[in-house]
This record gives structure tokens, C-alpha cells and sequence, in this order.
């Protein structure tokens, strides 16, 4: 053991410790000094874990995925879900404001397409692997705020069977629980609308959820 290694953390000194709190000390053999990985890894803002089966570390320096714990549900995030391209079609993320206002409720974040119309027009995301079960909160918009219509929704796996459809007002989100088939992480979005209206249909973040 080499006690006199000292550390500076972001120009500070400072103290590694193992997980009983007590100080570790850094190792020299033979040229190649040994540092105590989980505590500079944790020290400088990144997750670690030991798969003791698989005799494998793993070092997280992004952000770490929300995993839920069987049963629970957790909402959609950046850590969570994705937006993927599917056909021609115009779609994305949002977090505009202003479009994403329905009635009295401001929402932040959503999945998007515009040139809702007879023709039809959807979107694709990616759920994580082991997702059972997931909330989906469905909007419909028209620049045309006053008019009143409809338009109708499908939500449907990779092989194109439908796990959810209904019908959404104009302005109005409507909620959708959905029982995965094992391995289904791909799901597609696809609105319809009335013929020569340009709608934008919408998967809100705020209240959709995922669980295990």
C-alpha cells in the first residue's frame, strides 16, 4: 500500500473510502499504481455496479436509466423512451409551449407529427427491453382551435398488430394502457383526421408512464 498518494478532487483534497467508510488506500506494484475504482468513479459523478455472476463492472458516466422495480411505473424520459423515423412521415420531439397547451393544462414534452389528414400520418418510438406494460397519453390539434372535429389513433407493434385505437377530439388527449407482448420495445403511432385539415397528433411525456 502506498500512503503517501494523496488525491485532489476539482483542486480539493480529498479522501477515498471504501464502503464501510473507512480510508483506501491506493496500491504501487511494480510501476503501476492501483486506485479504489468505486470510490473515484462515485467521486466524480458516475454509477458503478458489480455483476458478481457475470464477474463484470459496469461505469455509468451519462445519465442513469430510470429502472423500475417490478410492478412500479416510472414516467417517460430521455432515459426511457426515443423517437425513431418511420416512413416520410414529419415527426419528433417537441417541447414547444405553445403546442403543447391542451384546455387549462400546460404540458413539457411529447412525441409529435404534423399534416394530420384523411391520408394519415404517425410516428415510432422505443420503449426499454423488459417493459411490460405502458401508459400512453394520446393528443389531437389543429391550428384551427374553434373547429370542431375529430380524429382516430392506432398504437401498434413492429408486426403491425394494433394494441390500442379510439378516437381523440380536437384539443382533447385521451389515455391508453397497453399490455406488451414479450420483447415488443418498438411501437408505431399512426393518427387519421378529416380530409384537407392539417392536424398534429401527439404521445404526451407528462402523464405516460412505463413498468415492468
Amino acid at each position: 500500500m502506498n500512503h503517501g498518494i494523496s488525491f485532489l478532487l476539482n483542486g480539493q483534497a480529498w479522501t477515498a473510502k471504501d464502503a464501510n467508510g473507512a480510508k483506501a488506500v491506493p496500491i504501487s506494484y511494480k510501476g503501476t499504481t492501483y486506485v479504489p475504482l468505486r470510490a473515484v468513479a462515485e467521486a466524480t459523478g458516475a454509477d458503478i455496479r458489480y455483476d458478481a455472476a457475470k464477474q463484470q463492472i459496469s461505469i455509468t458516466t451519462g445519465p442513469i436509466a430510470e429502472t423500475p422495480g417490478k410492478g412500479e411505473r416510472v414516467p417517460f424520459s430521455e432515459n426511457n423512451v426515443s423517437h425513431f423515423k418511420w416512413s416520410y412521415y414529419k415527426s419528433g420531439i417537441t417541447r414547444n409551449k405553445e403546442d403543447l397547451r391542451f384546455g387549462e393544462t400546460q404540458y413539457e414534452t411529447a412525441f409529435v407529427v404534423s399534416g394530420v389528414n384523411s391520408a394519415g400520418q404517425g410516428f415510432a418510438f422505443k420503449v426499454k427491453e423488459g417493459t411490460k406494460k405502458i401508459g400512453v397519453l394520446v393528443g389531437l390539434k389543429t391550428q384551427k382551435s374553434d373547429r370542431i372535429y375529430s380524429g382516430t389513433y392506432t398504437i401498434s407493434d413492429k408486426e403491425g398488430q394494433a394494441l390500442a385505437t379510439g378516437k381523440v377530439e380536437n384539443g382533447t388527449v385521451v389515455e391508453n394502457v397497453l399490455v406488451l407482448p414479450n420483447n415488443t420495445t418498438e411501437l408505431y403511432v399512426k393518427f387519421t383526421g378529416p380530409a384537407g385539415e392539417d392536424a398534429t397528433g401527439y404521445v404526451l411525456w407528462d402523464e405516460s408512464w412505463l413498468e415492468n
